[in-house]
């Protein structure tokens, strides 16, 4: 992948993990940007607005529930490739993803890869409230 089709968001996920890029700007640039959501069942739209999803999930020894997104849609698709039971992938904006995900859920991003991330559902409901004012 060139450098210019590498998106902002993967980019400044990736100098944060490196400790080239602070975690609040990479957040900033995170949810700035698109996420490609792995499914089994393309989205419901009515009127060309998303009104339901089934994404792919994992769950923890601890009972929580995690997304599976991908900053990238080649991460995305490599991940259909080898799971072929969620062989779809959507895109959305990351902020859409943040207002219709479940409460109580996390966010693994780029699953198994040298760019995985999580976002803690405890995390995630606190960016939600404190930052998004949600």
């Amino acid at each position: 992948m060139s450098d210019e089709a590498i998106p902002k968001a993967h980019e400044a996920l990736r100098l944060c993990k490196q400790g080239k890029m602070g975690g609040k700007e990479m957040m900033e640039l995170l949810v700035a940007g698109q996420l490609h959501v792995p499914t089994s069942d393309l989205p419901r739209i009515e009127n060309g607005v998303i009104t339901g999803w089934r994404p792919v999930t994992a769950s923890k020894a601890d009972g929580s529930t995690w997304l599976l997104a991908f900053t990238t849609a080649a991460g995305a698709s490599a991940y259909c490739e080898h799971n072929p039971d969620h062989g779809l992938y959507f895109s959305a904006d990351t902020m859409w993803v943040l207002r219709n995900i479940p409460d109580g859920w996390g966010i693994v991003f780029n699953l198994r890869t040298e760019d995985q991330l999580e976002w803690n559902p405890q995390g995630l409901s606190k960016y939600k409230a404190n930052v998004l004012g949600w």
